[in-house]
């Protein structure tokens, strides 16, 4: 079923939006779509001379216009690779003193011969020829449901930094074997490398890379075409540990036959890293490269608590985006399997880092929040004071056309003024020249009218790197790159939520807990608002009054003033703010 291929945290936040099952149908066909896509493209930084790109373009092409099957092409190379370097020799038939090496390619599926395959010249620099073919053959569609995206060289070295030579090591989500390879020049016994994965080609790649790698040697590789994620794994190596594990794995990958154990892991990388603490030694190491959300999303926080109950965090390094065609953060998570870590090594742009675990630990959703220990203390001071919070407040999206140049236009004439993210500053709404027929029928998604409508309103922009909210009492409408919020929370008004989050200390809030350029409502319900007494409340409102006419700097840094004096921040704290 198409629906099973999206997150159930994507289907509640579309519930939670008011999306009928209508406009749910047209996203869930959208991300079909985007599953059966044919597109093809070259994993450029996959590559170690991106001058053979031009080869493997001539090969993707030449099989496509002949229509061979990936098997084919991939076997056709391997013999190519394979008598390269002197381990077969082909005629007709394929000859090697290598027995192992002869039941690999006897058990292979598509044997048949394609000449030209055979006898085009092969990059000799490269390590994963093969893999990269594979990746460039593979359809986008198909690279999204297995969650199969291959791992730049540069970070698997990284990532494999402190493994030793005498380390037995695993990759159980190895693919065609990049990781096997970068493992196999500081392991240099194949027999105590070993890989683990879904994908029968990828595995016949690995092999023949291991061969090819090792080619002095005869061994059997210890490759094997098993779901990692299965209880199978764990019943056939349940007598082997290992001293390293380290993998890319799958994103977004569904799995069937979860035992209930692990029904709360049932994310990929999630239940990776829950298998993998089963096959780890006492004292064992591991590296993962994941995607970024795995740090703060709050459908992760159950994989967050079983790495904090059952292994040290050692490092979290930021990569930004490394892959071709996917446009999530990526992030290197290296563990231990001993609970004696204190501090916890953050990498970001070349800086470096230390935070105390207890910031990960001590926060509702067990965020790996990567702050330094000055920020871990403001922000234990500032919700130690009693508060309360948005959650009873009532949020609205903006108004989703579906075609905006369709019903959005300069004319007067045709409707009413419609806003937008950029028209909103902090506390005031700049003018606009864009003009809307307000007929909700014919839009794609609309918040209840009454939320467009209400009396007193707060917006705010979506994607912003810092929080920016504005009064509205003249019922403005706005599209959806500004959402609204209606305030809901004691001992406070519209105009002294709007001061709060407009301030200082809650850009800084949001932004050493959440790391995040989407203004999202369960981030923004996690904010303290303090509870305040009359003349507090007043003093406050009278400014935000003021400031709405005047637009005084003087009258903002009063603003920030209450909202200091509020949580009882000291000079020590503000400066940690104004520096931030």
């Amino acid at each position: 079923m198409i629906d099973a291929l999206v997150s159930e945290a994507t289907k509640k936040n579309w519930k939670r939006l008011g999306l009928n099952q209508e406009e749910i149908s047209k996203k869930l066909s959208s991300r079909a779509n985007k599953l059966n896509s044919i597109k093809r493209f070259i994993p450029k930084e996959y590559l170690k001379n991106n001058k053979n790109s031009k080869c493997v373009e001539d090969i993707v092409n030449y099989s496509l216009q002949k229509n061979l099957s990936i098997d084919c092409v991939i076997y056709n190379l391997a013999l190519n690779l394979l008598e390269l370097n002197n381990l077969i020799k082909f005629d007709n038939n394929v000859y090697s003193e290598n027995k192992y090496l002869l039941e690999i390619l006897n058990n292979f599926s598509d044997k048949n011969i394609d000449k030209y395959l055979l006898s085009i010249d092969i990059p000799h620099d490269e390590e994963d020829f093969l893999g990269i073919i594979y990746q460039s053959l593979m359809s986008e569609g198909n690279k999204n449901k297995k969650g199969s995206y291959y791992t730049p060289k540069p970070i698997i070295d990284y990532l494999l930094n402190d493994l030793k030579k005498e380390d037995l090591f695993l990759d159980p989500c190895c693919g065609t074997g990049s990781f096997l390879i970068s493992a196999s020049k500081i392991v240099d016994n194949p027999e105590k490398i070993f890989g683990f994965d879904i994908d029968n080609v990828a595995c016949f790649i690995s092999k023949i890379n291991l061969i090819i790698f090792f080619k002095d040697k005869m061994f059997n590789p210890n490759v094997y075409n098993f779901d990692f994620m299965s209880d199978k794994v764990l019943e056939k190596f349940k007598d082997k540990k290992f001293d390293f594990i380290s993998t890319n794995p799958p994103w977004g990958a569904k799995f069937k036959n979860i035992n209930s154990e692990k029904l709360c892991y049932k994310e990929s990388f999630s239940l990776c890293i829950f298998q993998s603490k089963n096959l780890l030694k006492n004292n064992g190491f591991c590296s993962f490269l994941l995607p970024k959300s795995i740090l703060n999303i709050k459908a992760h926080k159950n994989i967050r608590e079983y790495i904090l109950e059952n292994f040290s965090v050692q490092e979290i390094k930021m990569y930004g985006k490394p892959f071709s065609g996917v446009l999530t953060d990526v992030i290197s998570l290296k563990l231990s399997k001993n609970l004696h870590q204190k501090d916890v090594k953050i990498i970001k742009n070349k800086i470096v880092k230390n935070v105390c675990v207890s910031a990960f630990k001590e926060n509702k959703n067990k965020k790996f929040m990567l702050i330094d220990n000055k920020d871990l203390g403001v922000i234990k001071h500032v919700f130690n004071i009693p508060h309360t919070n948005l959650k009873k407040s009532i949020w609205g999206l903006g108004i989703v056309t579906g075609n905006n140049p369709k019903y959005i236009s300069n004319t007067k004439s045709i409707g009413e003024k419609i806003y937008t993210g950029k028209e909103i500053s902090k506390y005031n709404i700049l003018d606009t020249n864009r003009y809307i027929n307000y007929d909700r029928k014919s839009f794609q998604q609309t918040a209840p009218d009454a939320i467009y409508r209400a009396d007193e309103k707060l917006v705010y922009k979506f994607i912003s790197r810092e929080l920016v909210f504005a009064y509205d009492n003249e019922k403005k409408l706005f599209l959806n790159s500004a959402n609204i919020l209606i305030p809901r929370v004691d001992t406070h008004s519209v105009f002294t939520v709007m001061a709060f989050l407009n301030s200082k200390l809650f850009s800084y809030l949001y932004k050493i807990m959440f790391d995040d350029l989407k203004i999202l409502r369960g981030n923004l319900e996690e904010l303290p608002f303090p509870l305040l007494d009359k003349k507090v409340k007043k003093e406050l409102e009278n400014y935000v009054k003021i400031y709405l006419k005047n637009k005084d700097n003087e009258t903002l840094k009063n603003i920030d003033n209450i909202v200091f004096k509020a949580f009882d921040l000291n000079k020590n704290y503000t400066k940690i703010i104004d520096k931030n």
